[in-house]
């Protein structure tokens, strides 16, 4: 009885699902886009690097400020004056000064460093997208895979559902033979253990699609509990080549894009240190307003007011062979980055090269499984019908139907092996992995 109830809600939650409009790849993956937290976070790291170069004609510009103090003093004064021998003591005698000073400063030259710097910071600007375009990829894969397991599941359930009415057909079948007393009740009740334990394998696949919904929920940056309807059934690409794949790879690969963007910044680097072997000069403009009363002395109020400029000049000649162990350090960062290039694309051939022997082998399993199917299907019915006669037993038909399961299991299996690797190979050559 309770697990009539049981099914009896699940069906009407499945009929509240379905009554919604089914949730393609494609608008997964717009979802994910849109509101993945992980897209967030490195779109403002992004933005943060992309601010930093938009910023960097700051360094060719010059500074600007202005200095101001005023300043009060209360003192008692014994002078001594030069030309007398008298002394004259002054009590509380009161001292303010008041002093503002606006002052430019151009660096005109500085070994063309300035100019290097903003390539480096335009360079680093690039690199933050391209950490954003590798976020994205490896995100619409996450999200394809999570999409296509949801599929998985659904097709397994589908598998189970359809093994369930098989035995309750075997089940109505020995009710209605015990019944008319061809069959023993031990076939019947043998019967109605396999259909409870098909029940129990259906509510458990049941389970497993809604833990995989609520994964799919989080990469689509979804509240966990969105209810969304995905329709089963599987289609790949069977025909991407091993070639096509590698060329894109080498060519689009956002990993490899991104390694040779971050050559570039150490280079500009090594260029900066080379500027610091040349002068620097400077161009300086001021004014000064200088305003001092004070109660003693010969000047009782002093008023100054005047323009100041020039150009200076610094050039480091040693600095305890600090430049020399900077750009050594970074000719060596250099060429880690070349090795790391060299490392990487290696290491991308390596790994296309492998799942497309995954994807290949895949195909020749699912057009294998396609076929153990159709025999599964055949043997079943054979055992079906021998059954009903009364020419085999009710453990043969169990096993022929266990036999049709578990065939039909392994080609959604391989269906979904196919699909992941198709997924994979996009992913790697830096193509478009949602493509169904």
């Amino acid at each position: 009885m309770k697990l009539k109830i049981a099914l009896a809600l699940l069906f009407f939650a499945l009929v509240k699902v379905s009554a919604q409009e089914p949730l393609t790849i494609t608008e997964a993956v717009h979802l994910g886009l849109e509101h993945n937290l992980s897209i967030k976070i490195s779109k403002k790291s992004a933005e943060t690097s992309a601010n930093n170069s938009d910023m960097s004609y700051g360094a060719l510009l010059p500074t600007f400020g202005i200095s101001a103090n005023k300043s009060y003093s209360n003192t008692d004064v014994t002078q001594q004056l030069a030309n007398s021998n008298e002394t004259r003591e002054i009590k509380d005698a009161k001292t303010n000064n008041l002093n503002i000073s606006p002052t430019l400063n151009w660096t005109v030259f500085d070994g063309l460093g300035m100019f290097h710097t903003r390539d480096r910071l335009k360079a680093q600007a690039q690199l933050g997208e391209d950490d954003l375009q590798i976020q994205i990829e490896n995100n619409i894969a996450l999200i394809s895979n999570a999409y296509y397991r949801v599929v998985l599941e659904q097709e397994r359930a589908r598998v189970f559902q359809d093994a369930l009415d098989l035995s309750k057909q075997r089940l109505e079948l020995a009710n209605t033979r015990y019944e008319v007393g061809k069959a023993s009740k031990l076939v019947y009740l043998q019967a109605q253990v396999d259909y409870n334990s098909d029940s129990s394998s259906f509510l458990i696949q049941q389970e497993l699609i809604n833990n995989v919904k609520l994964e799919l929920n989080r990469l689509l940056g979804q509240d966990l509990e969105s209810e969304f309807e995905i329709t089963s059934g599987f289609s790949f690409d069977s025909s991407i080549q091993l070639e096509d794949v590698l060329a894109e790879a080498n060519l689009n690969s956002p990993a490899v894009v991104r390694a040779q963007r971050n050559r570039e910044v150490n280079y500009l680097q090594i260029k900066e240190l080379n500027a610091e072997k040349y002068p620097t000069i400077s161009l300086n403009f001021g004014y000064t307003y200088n305003d001092r009363n004070s109660d003693a002395g010969a000047v009782l109020s002093n008023l100054s007011t005047g323009f100041n400029y020039g150009a200076g000049l610094n050039f480091n000649i040693f600095n305890g062979f600090d430049l020399k162990r900077r750009e050594q350090n970074a000719k060596i960062q250099l060429e880690v980055a070349e090795l790391q290039i060299r490392d990487l694309t290696q290491s991308l051939e390596s790994d296309v090269r492998k799942v497309y022997g995954n994807y290949r082998n895949n195909i020749r399993l699912y057009q294998l499984e396609e076929l153990n199917l159709e025999v599964a299907k055949e043997n079943y019915d054979i055992a079906l019908e021998r059954f009903k006669v009364g020419n085999s037993t009710a453990i043969e038909l169990r096993e022929a139907q266990i036999n049709l399961v578990q065939a039909e299991i392994r080609k959604i299996t391989t269906q979904y092996n196919v699909k992941l690797s198709e997924i994979e190979l996009k992913r790697l050559s830096g193509g478009n992995v949602n493509r169904q």
